[in-house]
């Protein structure tokens, strides 16, 4: 079971690697390479809605499941299965974080955090980001970026299957070299996905929707 504590210290990493201004653009690599960057790009920014199961790996080897919604600009759902009560939603305004054992909510800028990759209206590797590690394997192709103003915040590394390429996990290291892992499967895109999954509201306290049935 993965704590509340450790939670919103992960969401808090203040990651500009996603978005921001001056850094190596692809083209600065080889020409396989930079093909493979405005690849990814292209991927990121041409998601509209995504549905997907998860499972997420914090630094002390706990382990949680749950489910992600996104429809791109600006809006996510993450839904944690049991034992881990937990919910976090970003709205368009903010990053909310619930931990509905406690009753806390926790609000975050939405620019901040791992996630702004998947939020961001346009996602461009050539502004504020540094790529610093491509690898393939077969099959397989991994991204690693940092923020090239403050590269000793942390680091996301994406991780993509090819043909066709297919986002299927990020790993996420903060400032203090601590490792998060999160592996996607059951991917969807393209779904027609309700508003109301994108709002924080009383009934996400007592009967949330999209709960029932989720994780059978």
């Amino acid at each position: 079971m993965i704590g509340t504590a450790w939670v919103v210290r992960w969401l808090a990493v203040p990651l500009a690697v996603l978005v921001g201004a001056g850094a190596a653009r692809a083209d600065d690599w080889p020409a396989g390479d930079a093909g493979d960057i405005a690849a990814v790009e292209t991927y990121l920014n041409d998601l509209t809605t995504y549905r997907a199961r998860f499972t997420q790996q914090s630094p002390d080897g706990a382990e949680a499941d749950g489910m992600v919604w996104l429809s791109r600009p600006g809006l996510a759902r993450f839904e944690y299965a049991p034992p881990n009560d937990l919910l976090l939603v970003a709205d368009g305004d903010f990053l909310i974080f619930f931990d509905r054992q406690i009753d806390q909510v926790t609000r975050f800028s939405p620019d901040r955090g791992p996630f702004r990759f998947l939020l961001a209206e346009e996602v461009d590797f050539g502004h504020g980001v540094r790529v610093t590690a491509i690898e393939r394997r077969a099959g397989a192709l991994r991204i690693s970026l940092i923020d090239s103003d403050d590269p000793e915040e942390g680091s996301v590394t994406l991780a993509f299957e090819e043909n066709p390429l297919r986002l299927v996990r990020w790993e996420v290291v903060d400032a203090e070299g601590k490792l998060t892992r999160v592996a996607l499967f059951e991917v969807e895109a393209g779904l027609e996905l309700e508003g109301k999954l994108f709002r924080f509201t009383g009934n996400d306290r007592a009967n949330p929707d999209y709960r029932q049935g989720l994780y059978e």
